[in-house]
Parts: C-alpha cells; sequence; structure tokens
C-alpha cells in the first residue's frame, strides 16, 4: 500500500487541492451527520412533558436544514474528490499511451495488444476508483468514527464498549478477505488481458479465418478462454458474497447487543428514551461506514493489483541506450558504416553476422537474399529499432547511439513489407510524416507512385476516408500510398523494404523510373527478390544465413556466377515463358 500511494503521489500532489477541499467537506458532512441525532434525542424527552406544536416545528425545520446542508457538503465532497480522481485517471491515461510510444518494438513481440488494451482499460478504471471512492470513503470512514463514537460514549460508555464488541471481527474479516479479493482479482485482469487478444487477432485476422473456414474451431477456442474468465469471475464472486453477508451478520449482532444493553438501561432509568434513540441513529451512521470500510478495501486491493500492471508498461525500460549528449539539431548526409555488426533477437539464433560494409552518402542500396536471410533486420537497425553494441553501426562517422531517436528517425523515410494505413483521408495519410503537407505537395507524392489518378476516381478524392488499416484499398494501392507517404518527408535515408511485392512488373518500373530521378539525393535502401528492381543500384548486397555472400553491382555479380546470376537466370526464364504463354 505505501509503495501505491508512493507511486501516485506525484499524480495526487498535482490535484492536492481538490483533495484538501474535499476532506473539508467530509468534515462538514460528519460534523452534519452527528448533529440531527441529539436534535431528536432532544425533541424525544421534551414530548415526557408537556409540549407545544411551535417547539416541536422547530425541531423539525433544525433536522431538514441540517440535512440540507449535509447533503450540500456531500455533494461539494464527492464534486472535488470525484473530479480529481477522473483528472488523475486522465493524466495516467495519457502517460500510459506516451510511453507506449517510446518503448522499442522488442517490447511489443513481448506484450500481446489485448494485454496493453486491458491494461488501458479496465486496470485504469480499477485506479481511478482507488484514488475516487476510495479515498473519498476512507478519510469519511474514519471522521465518522471519530466523530460519532465520542458522541456515544457521552450517552453511556458501558452500551459504547457493548456495541463495539463485535468490530475485531470487522478487522479480521477485512484482513482475510482483503488478501483474497487483491489474489482473485489480479487473476481474472490477466485472464482480461487473454481473452482481449484473442478477440483482437479473431478480428484482424477475419478475413484468414474464413478462408480456412475456422469459424467453429476460432469459436470453440474463445470460449474456452471465456469460460476460464468466467470461472475466475465466479471465484471472485464467491469472495464477495461471503465477505458482505459476513459484514451485515457482525453489525447486525452489534445492534441486537445495543438492543439488548440499551433496553436494559432505560428500563433502569439509567439513560432516557431520547438518548436511546440518539444512540441508534449514531450507530446507524456507523453502519455505512462499517459497510463501506469492506468496500473500500476491495477497491484498494483492485487498484493495487491493476497499478501493478500499469507500472509493468510505465516503468517498462527500453533496451535502447542513447548517449546523455545525443545530437538532436543539425543535417544528416546519409552516410553509413557497419563495423563487424552481429545481431540476434534471442541469444540461440544469430540473424545478422559480422557485417562490415561502407555505404557512401547519397549511394543507392540493393539487397537481395533468401527468405529469412536478414535483409529487413539489417535496414531495421539504421533507424534504431532494436539495441546495437557502441561503433557497430556509424551515420555520418558517428555512433548511432550519439543520436537522439526523434531527430535521426527525422531523417528517415521507411516502408515495411507490412503496410499500414490509418483510418482517416488519404491526404492525411500521405501528409502523416509531415504536419504541414500542402495538398500540391501531397499530389507531387501521389504523381511519383502512380496514384495519383486512381485517388480522384474515389468519392471523394484525396478527402476520402479509408477503413481499419485502409481495407478499402488493393495491396498494391496501400504500398503506393505507404511510398508516397515517405517519400513527401523527403528523407535523407530513404529504406524500401519489398515495397513493390504487390505491384506489377510495369506499374513497378515506371515508379523506379520516378523514383530514380529523386534517389541521386539521398541514401536509398531497395530490398527485394526482383533482380529487375536492384539492377540499377550503385550496389547490390546478396545476404546468405545472415551473412553477406556476395557484394557488387549488376555487371560485377553477374561476373561472379553465384547466387544473384542464378536468381537473375532463373527470373529471366520465367519472364520468357509469361510472354510465351
Amino acid at each position: 500500500m505505501t509503495k501505491t500511494v508512493r507511486y501516485l503521489g506525484k499524480y495526487l500532489k498535482r490535484y492536492r487541492r481538490k483533495y484538501i477541499v474535499g476532506a473539508i467537506f467530509v468534515l462538514f458532512t460528519n460534523l452534519f451527520r452527528i448533529t440531527n441525532p441529539k436534535v431528536v434525542q432532544n425533541a424525544i424527552d421534551y414530548l415526557k412533558d408537556d409540549f407545544s406544536l411551535s417547539r416541536l416545528g422547530l425541531y423539525t425545520a433544525i433536522i431538514v436544514i441540517v440535512a440540507i446542508l449535509e447533503g450540500a457538503s456531500l455533494f461539494l465532497m464527492r464534486r472535488n474528490m470525484i473530479v480529481a480522481s477522473r483528472e488523475i485517471e486522465n493524466d495516467l491515461r495519457n502517460d500510459f499511451f506516451q510511453k507506449l510510444l517510446q518503448l522499442p518494438p522488442s517490447f511489443y513481440q513481448r506484450m500481446p495488444t489485448g494485454d496493453i488494451m486491458s491494461r488501458a482499460t479496465n486496470d485504469l478504471t480499477a485506479v481511478r476508483a482507488m484514488v475516487g471512492p476510495g479515498i473519498a470513503y476512507s478519510v469519511n470512514t474514519l471522521l465518522a468514527f471519530f466523530f460519532v463514537i465520542p458522541m456515544m460514549i457521552m450517552i453511556s460508555p458501558r452500551l459504547t464498549l457493548f456495541a463495539l464488541i463485535p468490530f475485531p471481527i470487522v478487522a479480521i474479516l477485512v484482513n482475510r478477505f482483503g488478501k483474497a479479493i487483491h489474489r482473485r482479482f489480479a487473476e481474472i485482469q490477466a485472464q482480461f488481458s487473454t481473452l482481449s487478444t484473442k478477440a483482437q487477432e479473431n478480428i484482424s485476422a477475419n478475413t484468414i479465418i474464413k478462408w480456412f473456414a475456422r469459424e467453429k474451431y476460432e469459436i470453440q477456442r474463445f470460449e474456452e478462454e471465456n469460460r476460464e474468465y468466467m470461472k475466475r469471475n465466479i471465484s471472485y464472486a464467491k469472495i464477495q458474497a461471503a465477505f458482505y453477508p459476513s459484514l451485515f451478520f457482525t453489525i447486525g449482532l452489534s445492534i441486537a447487543i445495543i438492543i439488548l444493553g440499551g433496553g436494559t438501561l432505560v428500563i433502569r432509568q439509567i439513560i432516557s428514551v431520547g438518548e436511546f434513540t440518539a444512540f441508534m441513529l449514531y450507530m446507524n451512521i456507523l453502519i455505512w461506514p462499517s459497510i463501506a470500510l469492506g468496500w473500500v478495501i476491495g477497491l484498494y486491493q483492485q487498484g493495487t493489483a491493476s497499478l501493478k500492471r500499469i507500472r509493468g508498461v510505465l516503468e517498462a525500460e527500453s533496451d535502447i541506450k542513447i548517449a546523455p549528449n545525443a545530437i538532436h539539431m543539425g543535417k544528416i548526409t546519409g552516410h553509413i558504416t557497419f563495423r563487424n555488426l552481429s545481431f540476434s533477437y534471442t541469444q540461440e539464433r544469430p540473424v545478422l553476422k559480422n557485417i562490415n560494409l561502407d555505404i557512401p552518402e547519397h549511394s543507392t542500396v540493393g539487397i537481395l537474399g533468401p527468405t529469412g536471410s536478414g535483409k529487413s533486420t539489417l535496414v531495421k537497425l539504421i533507424p534504431h529499432f532494436y539495441p546495437l553494441e557502441e561503433n557497430m553501426l556509424l551515420i555520418d562517422g558517428k555512433d548511432i547511439h550519439q543520436y537522439a531517436l526523434d531527430f535521426l528517425r527525422s531523417h528517415i523515410g521507411y516502408v515495411s513489407q507490412e503496410t499500414f494505413l490509418f483510418s482517416d483521408t488519404l491526404h492525411n495519410n500521405i501528409a502523416y510524416g509531415k504536419k504541414d503537407a500542402t495538398r500540391e505537395e501531397v499530389e507531387w507524392a501521389a504523381q511519383i507512385v502512380c496514384i495519383h489518378d486512381e485517388i480522384l476516381d474515389f468519392p471523394e478524392g484525396y478527402d476520402s476516408i479509408l477503413g481499419e488499416k485502409g481495407i478499402n484499398l488493393s495491396g498494391g494501392q496501400k504500398q503506393r500510398v505507404s511510398i508516397a507517404r515517405a517519400l513527401l518527408r523527403n528523407p535523407t535515408i530513404l529504406i524500401l523494404d519489398d515495397a513493390f511485392s504487390a505491384l506489377d512488373t510495369q506499374t513497378e518500373d515506371k515508379i523506379l523510373q520516378h523514383l530514380r530521378e529523386i534517389f541521386p539525393d539521398r541514401t536509398v535502401f531497395l530490398i527485394s527478390h526482383r533482380v529487375s528492381t536492384l539492377q540499377h543500384a550503385d550496389m547490390i548486397l546478396v545476404l546468405q544465413d545472415g551473412e553477406i555472400g556476395e557484394v557488387g553491382n549488376h555487371e560485377e555479380l553477374l561476373e561472379m556466377g553465384g547466387y544473384y546470376q542464378w536468381i537473375y537466370q532463373k527470373q529471366l526464364l520465367e519472364e520468357e515463358l509469361q510472354q510465351v504463354e
């Protein structure tokens, strides 16, 4: 609990004014709350003698006014404390999202999307309940006991002692059940993450599932996970079902003791009927705080379990280390050097081995190789997506660790194998990397990749809204929009990772002709399985099993008679066969 308060301290401190004002109104609420039983006591004792309706009316008016003031104080307490908890939830969600964008790709390889979404929704709600109603009713419960018990003692110390006899039982129940609630709630949240991941995967892979007619199989798997989620919720509900009746029983036992003991004191005329009535009203005031105590404990147990999961993201450290005085200004020219570079995602299997290569600025580099040879991994190291040892990768003669990530990546245009488009207009998707891009600049980029005319055929042209991940575009259209997006930011280093795989050779040739006009001004990496895409590159790199197998220009590699020549001849034969057909 101490760690939780310490971690949330900066958020609580930010809104301390509202919490302090809320606590003041909690104080007023309890002051007004203890006033009415005393008024009722005087009113009832007044009835023993001759009484007047006007005097009774005065007592009634006081009770109504005090009740209104109590209600107003309670409202103002909630208006401050509950609003503060909503603002803390908002800040936590913003910090959570900001942290997600700062974490490297390796984090997302370990953390499923469904798990992240569960932490960003259910867990944040649980933390908000802890810092809102949890704090508000904790303060209210403490002040209720602080104010009410002295009033009860003033009426009868002996009866107060009898009334409080069952409360140690309450403490034991709260301690035992609280631990069980914490453990089972954490299990529920973990299973909810699994269930969310399963749902997210099935929605994203909806077409694949239909292609393979695996609907029944996926439904069965989802039902199994959902059944486990239900079991954990039932287990949690059983704990709560036992917890609250236990509290009610203990409170009921206390009331029974009061009636027996208090009735005896009234009969013996040790206390008056009015005092006994006031005592019962005070005890009634303590009933809700006693029940709320159990509820608040539940909120704290849920909140701390959820906060632990949220902290798993907020406190996650990037495995990419940047120098303290990193470069964040200036210009990158695109001179790239690999020095004895080796890399692996896991220790068991190296992906790249002993890569030594010097790439002058404004060069065009083609990369060819079998599937799994490390082509994509090699270019993903240039934007520093993954951790590297020092001096393995240099840009403009400086170790990559010397560059601030945002500065380095602002000079790189990257098109990956798996294109991703946002649910936004075509204009905004192309202009994504350049926030102040004009329509003319967007159209220029679209014309370079030969998609301008196709965009104009859409009902709203460049203002047409794309579906999720650009679902209303073909694979080739999505690739061309992605290339246009990379070109528009005018990068010093342009990486096209198999960016033409969904295009026919004619469209690819047209785009490459346009791109060659801008290639001389930047360093370009072209990854492709087609020799025709790479043959005009200044340097062609053949990767085999994570190592450089061949390097040279098109003519030099053909003379070597290696893998490159074999692929070239094979593709020539395929083209000839297609022409014959």
